[in-house]
């Protein structure tokens, strides 16, 4: 029987950093959106699991887990607290190709700095760079076939959502994709506000 907090050699772990909604926000996220995700062909995200990817890490030892946790605490523990601002919808890359339906995160100096922070922990501990801008955003939904649903402009238009979030934390999560769906695990979540590191592990 292997010891407690033992990891098997060959054990992965597909990892992102996120900055998690609160579950008011994600409510009136659905809310608004509802049409869009309503679509002919549209994949919703679970409202359980909207969010603001900050870095998408991938697959990589599940060993790697603990040393990132502590690399992005420690870059981002000494930054402040700030708000975002979420507004507008969009698609990605475009509406002729859509593939990514989003609802707008405005770009903000604190939201750059906190970026580069976990890009260069990231990188710190072994992972290769990120060369794709940063266009901050939150997924609402994905499109499953090669051409745009019926109606999509319309519902895009139709999104009226404007909210700001505080932004305390920053988490570590790691994606498990299931048959019945991507399951996101809180590996760790890291403290802002300039205070100590606070790095606080979830379950495994």
């Amino acid at each position: 029987m292997a010891a407690a907090g033992y990891v098997a050699p060959d054990a992965r772990s597909r990892l992102f950093v996120a900055v998690l909604l609160p579950s008011a926000i994600r409510a009136e996220l659905t809310r608004a959106t509802a049409a869009l995700r309503a679509l002919e062909g549209v994949r919703p995200v679970r409202r359980e699991q909207l969010h603001l990817t900050l870095r998408f890490i991938g697959e990589v030892d599940r060993g790697l887990e603990a040393p990132l946790a502590r690399a992005i605490s420690a870059a981002t523990g000494g930054l402040r607290r700030f708000p975002i601002r979420l507004r507008a919808a969009g698609v990605f890359p475009s509406h002729r190709r859509a593939r990514v339906l989003w609802v707008g995160v405005e770009e903000a100096p604190p939201l750059s700095a906190l970026r580069r922070s976990v890009e260069e922990a990231v990188v710190g501990v072994g992972v290769a760079p990120d060369r794709r801008p940063f266009r901050p955003h939150v997924t609402v939904g994905r499109i499953r076939r090669p051409r745009p649903p019926v109606g999509l402009a319309g519902a895009i238009a139709g999104v009226r959502f404007e909210a700001t979030v505080d932004v305390r934390h920053v988490s570590l999560m790691r994606s498990e994709l299931l048959s019945s769906g991507a399951r996101h695990t809180e590996v760790a979540a890291c403290r802002l506000a300039g205070g100590a590191d606070d790095a606080r592990r979830a379950r495994r």
